[in-house]
């Protein structure tokens, strides 16, 4: 389907305008930031050369004024080191700010390119499915099927995810079968989200910034439920605690000895300082690797920390209930958890509104504290002051006994709250298509006890494409007792039509719009067989390939069929092509004849004429076609034309042979 479409307008040029604009905004600023930032850097080596040429005619001539020079060049440099990180981070901010708007604008471009090459990936590679979205069999072929996952997908195309939890959630809802409650409290939830722009745009870019630094969600939740480090190592604390009043106790004896010029003492306090250090620093440098590396962990960075304080507390855009929204044919069945969604991530986030002390947005400001002193020697304008509170104290330690402490009191909490930040941030990621997409519908799900199980879809579009090249066609299938049959020649659009119908049932699972004009769903799951491949390191030929992916379909057929509450949807493409026409004619009818059988509706696409005659499928399935234009031009030879329109009955045409010609591989003339 890649034909224009007879609309006139975008329905997302309002979005794309927005974007750009904002984008021109933020430009400007970062020009302005980043000048500031060059100005400074000269700056601050002008300030550290005055110091050097101070304290060197200092110690040279003794005269104070040269001391004074070096001491106020030092003084200024640190004062301007101080804002030259401010100006940074704020540099750095910007920049995060222009690529979350640019992927957004590009995702309304359909630039998979440039979205395939976002450093933040919202793409997943084959590879990085199995170990990161952690993907079952059946999800893996529904998502190769229909595009769900990888370059040019679904995925690719809603996720603003730039965290692992938020990745994993949505993949996971785009795959994975839901109850028609769930999928309407999630769809309450995106409606109630997408209105509020800046704030998501904010945490998109929080989001970002998280999720692109060394502080893994899953690294943290395995720390958090392993066992602490420095019990077994306590004397480490009560050392570092003794020496630090040792070397208090040895400045004040310095001081004391230096204004009453008593040089057998100033000796006694500078060397006790100078082997406090000494030991200090080597049992750093011996013991504290661990550390240092649970600190890159838990507390990657005070930024990291506080903008994870910050996404939790975005909790509050979600509706406090939305349950009310769900009308009593829709009620979750016996059994199932009757909180919503929505209360449930506000209540893990945020806490009860009576008692929000153990809240995830409380704990992690209060472990932004301890990531402030933990981070003091990542800091150039603080690394002056961690280098004694670490020489005389081992400073790293009593922050390391903070941060265990923390750890016991909310360890055992932190994998929900990544479990709900994910969901948050899948709910954020369908509100932004939601916003965008004003004339995309929300799906109205029937309930299980309705007699009718039709799936209707009117105006179905192809999500994955942009506006100017969609072509919508009114598709239904069902109801139970029958399926829909689709003809036409190749190229015509059969497939298409295929993924579209389940890419938007999939959006409806998630909780999205669809692309459509009105969507009539019954609870459903979903089974494919679309996109299948021989494996010969297994010894899998192609035929058995297919035969094996039938089966799992009618099996999956069977466990839902003793099942009231939904009932399987199959889409199935040109399936077992690897045998001669009459085997394959009655091997297809025998498989439909099955999922049939056990309620199943679904729709198949065929170009072979034959099976769309075969009797027994003419008893059960509705026929419609595609077909081609064949006209000649302006030098006479022929030119083949798609619509990509749906119309009923079986396809008059085939275009095989003229497709041979059009690449040169047609009948040679003597």
């Amino acid at each position: 389907m890649s034909q224009n479409s007879s609309s006139s307008t975008s329905s997302c040029e309002a979005a794309r305008a927005r974007y750009t604009d904002h984008l021109a905004g933020i430009d400007a600023e970062l020009q302005t930031h980043q000048a500031t930032d060059s100005r400074m850097g000269t700056l601050r080596v002008g300030l550290f050369f005055l110091f050097v040429i101070g304290l060197g005619f200092a110690l040279s001539t003794q005269q104070p004024f040269w001391a004074a020079i070096a001491g106020g060049g030092f003084l200024a440099f640190l004062v301007v080191v101080v804002r030259n990180e401010t100006v940074r981070e704020k540099v750095e901010v910007l920049q995060n700010r222009s690529r979350t708007l640019r992927r957004l604008s590009r995702r309304l471009d359909r630039d998979w390119k440039s979205l395939s090459s976002d450093s933040i990936g919202a793409s997943t590679s084959p590879q990085s499915e199995n170990s990161i979205l952690q993907l079952d069999d059946r999800q893996k072929a529904l998502a190769g099927d229909l595009d769900l996952l990888g370059d040019s997908s679904l995925f690719q195309f809603v996720s603003m995810a730039a965290t692992t939890p938020g990745r994993r959630t949505l993949a996971d809802w785009l795959t994975q079968p839901v109850l028609a409650a769930v999928a309407k409290q999630r769809h309450a939830a995106v409606t109630a989200l997408a209105p509020a722009r800046d704030e998501r745009i904010r945490f998109y870019t929080l989001a970002r910034d998280v999720g692109s630094s060394t502080g893994d969600p899953d690294s943290f939740v395995d720390w958090a439920s392993s066992e602490s480090w420095l019990p077994a190592r306590r004397w480490l604390l009560t050392w570092g605690r003794l020496t630090a009043v040792v070397a208090v106790a040895a400045i004040l004896g310095l001081v004391f000895a230096t204004l009453s010029q008593d040089r057998d003492l100033t000796r006694i306090t500078f060397f006790a300082l100078i082997a406090i250090a000494v030991v200090n620093l080597s049992l750093a440098a011996m013991m504290l690797g661990p550390v240092a590396q649970i600190f890159s962990v838990a507390i990657a960075s005070r930024s990291s920390v506080d903008d994870y304080a910050e996404l939790f507390d975005a909790a509050r855009l979600l509706p406090e209930n939305s349950l009310a929204s769900l009308d009593a044919g829709h009620e979750l069945p016996v059994g199932e958890p009757k909180a919503d969604v929505g209360s449930s991530i506000r209540s893990c986030l945020l806490g009860s509104d009576s008692d929000q002390k153990d809240s995830a947005s409380k704990a992690m400001r209060e472990l932004a504290g301890i990531a402030k002193a933990a981070t003091l020697k990542h800091s150039a304008a603080t690394f002056l002051l961690y280098l004694p509170l670490q020489a005389f104290g081992l400073w790293d330690v009593e922050v390391l006994r903070r941060l265990e402490d923390w750890k016991q009191r909310h360890g055992d909490q932190a994998q929900r709250w990544f479990q709900a930040l994910g969901e948050l941030e899948a709910l954020l990621s369908l509100a932004a298509v939601r916003d965008e997409y004003p004339d995309w519908v929300s799906p109205q799900w029937l309930s299980s006890s309705d007699a009718d199980s039709t799936l209707v879809c009117e105006g179905l579009g192809h999500p994955l494409l942009p506006d100017s090249a969609r072509v919508c066609n009114d598709v239904s299938i069902g109801p139970t007792g029958t399926l829909l049959l689709v003809t036409g020649s190749n190229m015509s659009g059969k497939s298409t039509m295929l993924r579209s119908l389940g890419l938007n049932v999939s959006l409806a699972m998630a909780g999205g719009p669809v692309c459509c004009r009105a969507m009539q769903l019954p609870p459903v799951e979903m089974a494919t067989s679309i996109r299948v491949s021989d494996d010969l390191s297994q010894g899998v030929s192609f035929y058995m390939a297919e035969l094996n992916r039938l089966a799992a379909v009618v099996q999956h057929a069977r466990e839902l069929a003793a099942k009231p509450d939904r009932r399987l949807l199959f889409l199935l493409d040109e399936i077992l092509q690897g045998t001669n026409s009459r085997e394959r004619q009655i091997a297809v009818t025998r498989v439909l004849g099955m999922l049939i059988d056990n309620g199943a509706i679904g729709a198949i696409t065929t170009h072979d004429l034959e099976l769309a005659d075969e009797p027994e499928l003419l008893k059960v399935a509705n026929t419609v076609h595609f077909r081609e234009t064949i006209t000649p031009d302006a030098s006479g030879d022929e030119r083949m034309t798609f619509d990509y329109k749906m119309r009923t009955g079986v396809s008059p045409t085939t275009n095989a042979l003229r497709l041979l010609e059009m690449v040169g591989l047609g009948e040679e003339k003597s």
